[in-house]
């Protein structure tokens, strides 16, 4: 596999597994979040929804890629169709929620770095875009998914990675 997606909600690891299986296959991996947001040191700007597909449309241009993100939105479907697997990691909600707390900690502490600037609200909204993701966003992944279905892989362990080993 040379094209792979990789979603799931907020602290399901989707980072961590895109990072480890970039690194095995020697394929490059890209973040939604960096085709959303126009980081800034003075805080972050939402990119025009036209920037982020334009952008998503240069990854799927190439031979391989891991492409790894949260986002149900559709100008995403172009990686759907493309991707030649899509994993879904959904280990248990305790987990995600023990991720997001500690990710938090070791941002704040300067013990690991961000993309962005962590604030208790963006605490909050982490834990809101979690708590709601098996209730509204995996409906909306469901509907961009239509014809890709045969292509996803839902990993529910801790370890996305040893799970997907498993599986594959």
């Amino acid at each position: 596999m040379n094209k792979i997606l990789i979603t799931g909600p907020v602290g399901s690891g989707k980072t961590t597994f895109a990072k480890q299986l970039s690194a095995q296959k020697k394929i490059p991996y890209y973040e939604l979040d960096d085709l959303i947001w126009d980081r800034h040191p003075t805080g972050d700007k939402q990119h025009p929804v036209e920037e982020s597909a334009k952008q998503l449309q240069a990854i799927l241009a190439k031979e391989t890629w891991i492409i790894e993100g949260t986002t149900t939105r559709d100008w995403i479907k172009p990686s759907i169709e493309s991707a030649e697997i899509i994993l879904l990691l959904l280990p248990p909600y305790y987990i995600r929620v023990y991720r997001i707390f500690s990710r938090y900690i070791k941002q704040v502490t300067n013990r690991e770095s961000a993309h962005y600037k962590p604030s208790i609200q963006l605490l909050k909204k982490m834990f809101i875009w979690n708590h709601h993701y098996e209730n509204k966003n995996i409906f909306e992944l469901q509907k961009l998914l239509s014809l890709s279905n045969k292509k996803l892989i839902i990993l529910k362990k801790s370890n996305a990675y040893s799970d997907y080993e498993n599986i594959c």
